[in-house]
């Protein structure tokens, strides 16, 4: 029953478009901020715009950044940045109720627009979601679920938005990780994917890719239409009030952080390699393992740098100790005659990684400190497979 009421609205709306040019005082345009939930995807909540005309019978919502998992190659499209998202539309009450399902807050902020400004928002939405223009190409940090209603509403208003900008600078990365906190193991997964770009000190229009940042910004702007200045927002309605406790993974999760296992992991590698010392031989297995995984994940970030056309993933200093050229190790390590080649390859490798130590602090890419320890395990590989060699060569010149 809801769909066809939606698909008799879209008719309706088409028609609109191209036949109804009398101003609407009915008409009302709100931003819609719905808090985060607990998927990967819910993480930096979401934004919609109700457009509701009691005259018509009108109370929809239409929001950016709509998906399916299964769109064929979505995980080898979102990789290499090619995801197409669309614009949704929703009944108003469904769409409400869909966020109390999953216990998030609801906010509705009343936007102070024209009746003008307000028809030519609704024109453009409605074009927008026509079926040559609902599907676009989408992008996390400039192009997304709250940048777009944002554009919308700024490209069709008679006047300019006078923002209340916050003091201090942030970064990509520093509101990422705010979103991401309670998730260990996701927040080091970006930073081991996106490098640098995500660092540099941002603009407050860039920090309005997340929807609460938009909402704080619509409710404290103004709007300039000619030589008068006005309030861009009346007061917020909270219309869903969620648990205020954080929330949190499972205890499991939250214990078995990636520092702890890493560090955990190189202790083990440690102890492996002390033995190596003392009995002087090599396992060449350990090494071709750890090599084979840092190898393995650093083709996965090469292809993001050098292939993907996601915003953030170049230049990425991870590439300094996971990178494709470590898959040679697994290999050559198990050839006698090229012992001398993989003394050379730690001797490089550990070189390497010394001076990325060595910078770890001065780097214009904030590295996550669970990178430590996997950075320390490939050090102390080579410099034990050099220590090996080193006396077992002595030991022969006797």
């Amino acid at each position: 029953m809801k769909t066809k009421r939606i698909l008799t609205f879209l008719f309706f709306l088409c028609s609109f478009v191209a036949g109804y040019a009398s101003v609407n005082d009915s008409l009302k345009i709100s931003l819609i901020t719905c808090s985060p939930g607990t998927q990967v995807y819910e993480l930096f909540g979401h934004t919609g715009l109700r457009v509701r005309d009691d005259a018509r019978d009108i109370d929809v919502v239409f929001h950016y950044g709509v998906f399916s998992f299964d769109t064929p190659n979505f995980i080898y499209r979102f990789t290499k940045g090619e995801t197409d998202y669309s614009i949704g539309l929703a009944d108003y009450k469904d769409f409400v109720y869909s966020y109390i399902m999953r216990d998030s807050e609801v906010s509705e902020l009343p936007l102070n627009l024209t009746a003008e400004e307000s028809e030519r928002i609704f024109q453009a939405l409605i074009v927008n979601n026509m079926p040559n223009n609902r599907i676009y190409r989408y992008n996390f940090l400039y192009d997304n679920c709250a940048t777009r209603p944002r554009n919308i509403i700024t490209e069709n208003l008679s006047g300019k938005i006078r923002y209340k900008e916050p003091d201090g600078t942030v970064t990509f990365r520093e509101m990422i990780h705010d979103c991401t906190r309670n998730y260990p193991w996701l927040t080091f997964g970006i930073d081991l994917a996106l490098g640098e770009p995500l660092d540099r000190p941002i603009s407050y229009e860039e920090q309005m890719f997340l929807p609460r940042v938009l909402k704080e910004a619509f409710e404290n702007a103004q709007v300039q239409r000619g030589d008068s200045l006005s309030t861009f927002s009346d007061d917020l309605i909270l219309l869903i009030e969620a648990d205020d406790s954080e929330s949190l993974d499972d205890g499991h999760t939250q214990v078995a952080t990636p520092l702890c296992i890493f560090t955990l992991f190189l202790l083990i590698v440690v102890l492996i390699s002390a033995v190596e010392i003392v009995k002087r031989r090599h396992y060449r297995i350990v090494d071709t393992i750890i090599f084979s995984i840092y190898g393995l994940t650093g083709c996965v970030l090469f292809f993001l740098m050098f292939i993907s056309i996601h915003p953030a993933t170049y230049p990425n200093y991870s590439g300094f100790w996971v990178n494709p050229f470590l898959l040679l190790l697994p290999v050559i390590v198990w050839v006698k005659s090229m012992k001398k080649i993989v003394c050379y390859y730690h001797f490089i490798n550990f070189a390497v990684l010394l001076c990325l130590l060595a910078g770890w602090h001065w780097l214009p890419q904030q590295m996550n400190i669970a990178f430590l320890p996997l950075v320390l395990v490939s050090a102390v590989r080579s410099v034990t497979y050099i220590w090996v060699e080193r006396r077992m060569d002595i030991k022969n010149k006797k």
